[in-house]
C-alpha cells in the first residue's frame, strides 16, 4: 500500500520527538510504544492520538518541547474552560507563515515584488496569535524582497478606518486582514465616512470564522474588490499550529459551485452546508481523518504527533478532487484558475461544530441563522452580527429560541423590518437543518424565532480581543 503524501515528514518528526522531547518520550513508554517499531504508515495509524488533556495538560510545560529549550515567541488560547493554554512558536515556523503568505500575496492577489503594498493587520494584537503571526509573516515577505510595509490598528475600528483615508492610497496594493465581521465593522464604516474604499487596489485576507459564499460576495460588493475567486482569501490556522491552510480561486471556485449545485455538492460528499475548504502543504501538516475527527502531526513550536483539537472534516487529495470535477464537467474552469498549479491536497473543514445554541435538543448552527441575514432583501438593513439563545416558558415545558440582530448604520427599527427577517431565518432554518424542518412540522408556530432588533453599535455587538460571540448562554 502507498504511503499518504507527507507521510515521511511526519515519521520524520514523530522519530524525532520520541528521541528529544521529553513529554512525548513518556507518553510513548506509559502507552508500551516503541517508536523503533514504528515504520510503515499502518504502523504509524496505531500510535495513540495526543490531545490538549492526555499530553499537553498531563507534562511539565517545558518538557513539551525538544531538548526542553522554549522558542522564543509566545501565543495564549482558550478553551471551553478559559483559562490560557501558552503555544510558543519559533523562527522555522515563522518562516513557515512567510512562505504560506507569500503564496497568498503573490499567487492569488498578484502582489509583484517591485509594487508598494501596505498590510493592515486588523486582528487582535493581544496574546492571540492570528495578529502577531500576520504581523510577523508580511515582515518576513519585507526581508525577503517584496516592498511591504505592515501596520496594525488591531480591533480599533477608528484607527483602521484611518489609515484606509490617510495612508493607504499612497500605496500601489492594500491588503486588509481580520476577522470577516470586524472587517465588515471596518469597510461599512470607512464608506460612511466617504473614504473611498473602491479607488483603493485592494485584497481581504480573513482568518478565525467559517463564512459563506454569499458573505463573501457582500464583502467584495461593499469593499470593491472585483476578483469573485482570487479578490480575497481566508486562512485556516489555530493557536496549535498556526496557519495550517488557505484557500486558493480553486477552492473557491468548487465551494460556490458547490454551494449552487445540489448534484456538485453530493459528489464531492457535501449535503446543505458548505463548509470552509482550503488547500495545505501535506510536507508541512500531515492530516488524517479516522472517524471524521482531523488529527494533524506538524512541526510547531510544540511538536504535534497525531493531535486531535476535535474538528471534523474530509479530505480530498488533488488527484481525487481532478476526478471529480471532471464527471461534473467543471473541469476546464478550474483548470482556468489554475487547478495544477494549485498541486495541493483539499481540506474540508467541519466547522458546524460551533453551536449557536440548542433548542429542543436539537442544534442551531451560526451558518443556518447567518444565511438569513445574507439574504439579498436582507442583507443591508443588518450588520450580520446576532447573538442567539433560548429561554425556558411554562415551568420548562416550552422553549423560544430568541435572535438579537444588529441593525446597519442608520437603520430603524419597524415591525414591518422584525417580520422580514424573520421570514428570511425561518426559511433558511428550515432549508438548511433538517432537524428544525421536523421540529417545525412537530410544534408548529412554536419554532418560530423571536428576531429583537438593536440599534447599530450597541457595546454588545462590538467584537473585542478575538471573535464576536454569536450565542450567550439560556
Amino acid at each position: 500500500m502507498k504511503n499518504p503524501e507527507g507521510f515521511y515528514e511526519a515519521l520524520k518528526l514523530f522519530k524525532e520527538s520520541a528521541r528529544k522531547v521529553p513529554a512525548y518520550k513518556s507518553f510513548l513508554k506509559k502507552r508500551g510504544i516503541n517508536p523503533e517499531r514504528v515504520r510503515s504508515y499502518q504502523d504509524f495509524k496505531k500510535i495513540p492520538a495526543t490531545d490538549k488533556d492526555n499530553y499537553l495538560k498531563a507534562h511539565g510545560f517545558f518538557k513539551l518541547f525538544p531538548e526542553s529549550k522554549i522558542p522564543d515567541m509566545i501565543s495564549a488560547s482558550s478553551g471551553s474552560s478559559g483559562k490560557p493554554f501558552y503555544w510558543p512558536r519559533g523562527i522555522e515556523q515563522e518562516e513557515v507563515g512567510g512562505k504560506l503568505h507569500e503564496r497568498i500575496f503573490r499567487d492569488i492577489f498578484g502582489v509583484k515584488k517591485n509594487e508598494s503594498a501596505l498590510v493592515i493587520v486588523c486582528f487582535s494584537m493581544g496574546t492571540w496569535i492570528a495578529g502577531t503571526f500576520t504581523m510577523s509573516s508580511a515582515r518576513w515577505l519585507a526581508k525577503n524582497g517584496y516592498k511591504i510595509s505592515v501596520i496594525t490598528p488591531s480591533i480599533e475600528k477608528e484607527d483602521a478606518v484611518n489609515i484606509l483615508r490617510d495612508l493607504a492610497p499612497l500605496f500601489g496594493r492594500v491588503i486588509l486582514a481580520g476577522y470577516p465581521p470586524f472587517l465588515r465593522d471596518v469597510i461599512e464604516e470607512a464608506k460612511a465616512q466617504k473614504v473611498g474604499i473602491s479607488k483603493l487596489n485592494l485584497n481581504l485576507l480573513f482568518a478565525g470564522e467559517n463564512f459563506s459564499e454569499k458573505y463573501r460576495e457582500i464583502m467584495h460588493k461593499i469593499s470593491g474588490v472585483k476578483d469573485r475567486f482570487g479578490g480575497s482569501a481566508s486562512i485556516y490556522g489555530t493557536a496549535d499550529a498556526g496557519a495550517i491552510g488557505h484557500e486558493t480561486p480553486v477552492s473557491v471556485f468548487i465551494r460556490k459551485t458547490a454551494s449552487k449545485n445540489k448534484k456538485f455538492a453530493e459528489l464531492i460528499g457535501l449535503n446543505s452546508f458548505v463548509p470552509s475548504i482550503v488547500q495545505y502543504d501535506p510536507k508541512q501538516v500531515f492530516f488524517e481523518m479516522p472517524d471524521g475527527e482531523m488529527l494533524f502531526t506538524t512541526r510547531s513550536g510544540i511538536p504535534l504527533i497525531r493531535y486531535n483539537i476535535h474538528d471534523t472534516g474530509m479530505i480530498i487529495s488533488h488527484k481525487e478532487m481532478e476526478m471529480f470535477l471532471k464527471k461534473a464537467g467543471i473541469f476546464d474552469q478550474a483548470s482556468k484558475l489554475g487547478f495544477e498549479k494549485w498541486k495541493m491536497p483539499f481540506i474540508f473543514l467541519g466547522s458546524r461544530s460551533d453551536v449557536a445554541t440548542t433548542f429542543y435538543a436539537l442544534n442551531i448552527y451560526p451558518e443556518n441563522i447567518k444565511a438569513g441575514l445574507e439574504n439579498k432583501d436582507v442583507y443591508k438593513f443588518v450588520s450580520g452580527k446576532f447573538i442567539a439563545y433560548t429561554r425556558l416558558f411554562r415551568s420548562g415545558r416550552d422553549q423560544k429560541l430568541f435572535i438579537e440582530v444588529e441593525l446597519a448604520r442608520g437603520v430603524e427599527l419597524s415591525q414591518n423590518l422584525i417580520t422580514k427577517i424573520r421570514q428570511s431565518i425561518f426559511d433558511n432554518l428550515t432549508k438548511l437543518n433538517m432537524e428544525y424542518r421536523k421540529l417545525h412540522r412537530s410544534i408548529g408556530v412554536k419554532a418560530l424565532p423571536v428576531i429583537i432588533l438593536i440599534q447599530f453599535g450597541d457595546p454588545k455587538f462590538v467584537v473585542k480581543k478575538g471573535k464576536h460571540k454569536w450565542s450567550k448562554k439560556s
